[in-house]
């Protein structure tokens, strides 16, 4: 117990000097060792018994704001994507098989369930597209769908957790953020393939007890220009960069921050 509280102690003094430094520096120009440090410490106690309640904070904090990152998200869209994360908090990797493909196409229905004519989700596109505002190439729909089919493959989907078995947390966290570029960059739906693939994204990090991560409107910019680079010149630095800042972030105001507050109001209620 007593070693408990010391860690708490301690983490919270680590994650207040993020804090502080985070107000004062540009994102790409902090150090990415910092974060992982961050991780690191984080990760050394496990969330297991209580991660339902941080994914509750971040459907009651970010559903909103995670909706508002696409443009012309509609009041459906939103609605759908707090059921993704009903979903995600259900899921149990103890119990649950897990397929890329088939994740995809449940988190992409329940996306658009609450939408009119709601057969549009889990549904691939037989249409070309384009990223919005973003000048990148993607693939005929015939070949998205060939790259795409390819994840049916259950060795596909298994490769993703070889770090995990590995005790290499930041093999994984890399191997996961890539998987969800490679996705967003083959497009296999009409819409929503980015909000898609950043909610499998999640999953992939409840894994190992990471908060699901959110980005604000102030930080778009940011992210889309960490996209364009790592979908146009695979040039994965940055994007990697922006998720551990991210994960960061949630870890703070998803957890420690919110799980003070409880501890302030029981507090006060005595």
């Amino acid at each position: 117990m007593e070693k408990d509280l010391e860690y708490e102690e301690f983490i919270n003094c680590i994650f207040q000097e993020y804090l502080k430094r985070k107000k004062h520096t540009n994102l790409l120009t902090r150090d990415i060792n910092l974060f992982k440090n961050i991780i690191t410490l984080y990760f050394q106690k496990d969330r297991t018994n209580y991660f339902a309640d941080i994914i509750d904070n971040f459907k009651d904090l970010y559903i909103l704001d995670e909706s508002r990152i696409e443009p012309h998200v509609t009041k459906e869209e939103q609605l759908g994507l707090g059921i993704v994360y009903d979903y995600i908090k259900d899921f149990d990797f103890e119990k649950d098989n897990f397929n890329i493909f088939v994740i995809s196409l449940i988190i992409h229905s329940k996306l658009y369930s609450k939408c009119v004519g709601s057969d549009f989700g889990g549904k691939l596109r037989n249409t070309n597209v384009s990223l919005k505002d973003l000048d990148i190439y993607i693939p005929d729909p015939d070949i998205a769908i060939k790259l795409f089919n390819s994840y049916l493959d259950q060795k596909n989907s298994d490769q993703i957790f070889l770090n995990y078995f590995q005790s290499d947390l930041f093999g994984y966290l890399d191997n996961c953020i890539k998987l969800c570029v490679t996705l967003i960059k083959i497009q296999p739906f009409y819409d929503g393939n980015k909000r898609c693939f950043r909610a499998l994204l999640n999953l992939l990090f409840k894994r190992v007890n990471i908060p699901p991560i959110f980005i604000n409107l102030d930080e778009r910019k940011e992210y889309k220009n960490a996209l364009i680079k790592s979908l146009k010149d695979e040039d994965y630095s940055d994007i990697i960069k922006f998720y551990y800042y991210k994960i960061c972030d949630a870890i703070i105001l998803l957890d420690i921050e919110n799980s003070k507050n409880q501890e302030n109001n029981k507090f006060q209620k005595k």
